[in-house]
């Protein structure tokens, strides 16, 4: 992965983050949290998907606040010659 596609799927991320609430679901019965990982990983190279990744993905749009610092470790991680996120 390269640094601009870090960048874009933390946006992904961030964007569909705002946009959840707690009550989403009831609100929305077709609503599918599996739909919004997909969309924030649209970009992402087949082979850099992992259960992982989605997961931490779908955690931080639930609760941004607990997740994000590990989505940004993990995702900046996967860019080669990346020290982190800073």
């Amino acid at each position: 992965m390269n640094l601009e596609d870090a960048d874009l799927l933390l946006q992904r991320v961030a964007t569909i983050a705002i946009m959840y609430y707690p009550g989403l679901p009831a609100d929305a019965p077709e609503y599918k949290l599996s739909d919004d990982v997909d969309w924030c990983l649209n970009d992402t190279a087949e082979a850099e998907v992992t259960d992982e990744l989605r997961a931490l993905i779908g955690r931080t749009i639930v609760d941004p606040t607990a997740h994000r610092e590990a989505l940004t470790d993990h995702v900046y991680a996967l860019v080669p010659d990346s020290d982190d996120a800073e």
